[in-house]
């Protein structure tokens, strides 16, 4: 998840542009930090992504990418997108999901993602915006969190952790900076005191 130096996910005012790399074409993390972000994902074979997301472009924006880019090391994530099983949390009924290697998945977040954690396959991965993380990190389902830090402040904003109840004590896993500014720490819940594969990242 990308995070502001002062801890927030998402900024009050939507015209402040803070993240390093917003998801456009210009891309300006360093080399050392695409290769371990793109690292990240090797283990990683579902993606779950909120409704929102998907349907405003997130499957189809990386398909044309990876079309774009198709030997290029870069752009491993936008290939991995394509590969892996995209599974589209909603409440929603009759909601078409157009796309290949695609399922629905609602109900309760915390029983939903018990049951995929339980089926067999590699690491699972979440993406989608400030609602659908939050919703994860209160539901108590995330086993590693990873906070790409920005060198930009907002002032004021959204936090991943505004839903959890009482609070939630973090166990360090690792941090590394990088220069183009970003720093990357890796927690776990801390009754967890090792990261658990395969897990929900």
């Amino acid at each position: 998840m990308q995070t502001s130096a002062d801890g927030y996910v998402e900024a009050a005012d939507p015209a402040v542009r803070w993240p390093v790399w917003d998801w456009g074409q210009h891309w300006p993390w360093d080399d050392e930090l695409k290769r371990d972000f793109n690292d990240t994902l090797r283990a990683v074979d579902r993606i779950l992504l909120s409704r929102k997301l998907a349907e405003e472009g997130y499957i189809d924006h990386w398909a044309r990418s990876a079309a774009d880019h198709p030997d290029e090391p870069d752009y491993a994530f936008a290939r991995k997108v394509g590969e892996a099983e995209k599974i589209v949390f909603s409440t929603a009924e009759g909601l078409r999901l157009p796309w290949p290697r695609t399922r629905l998945a609602g109900g309760g977040l915390a029983e939903t993602i018990a049951r995929l954690k339980a089926e067999p396959g590699g690491d699972m991965i979440a993406f989608g915006g400030t609602g659908f993380a939050a919703a994860l990190a209160a539901a108590g389902v995330v086993d590693e969190y990873q906070f790409y830090v920005n060198p930009t402040a907002v002032g004021r904003g959204q936090s991943l952790f505004r839903s959890v109840a009482g609070g939630l004590r973090l166990t360090l896993v690792r941090s590394k900076s990088y220069a183009c500014g970003i720093v990357v720490n890796t927690y776990t819940p801390a009754e967890t005191a090792q990261p658990v594969h395969p897990g929900m990242r």
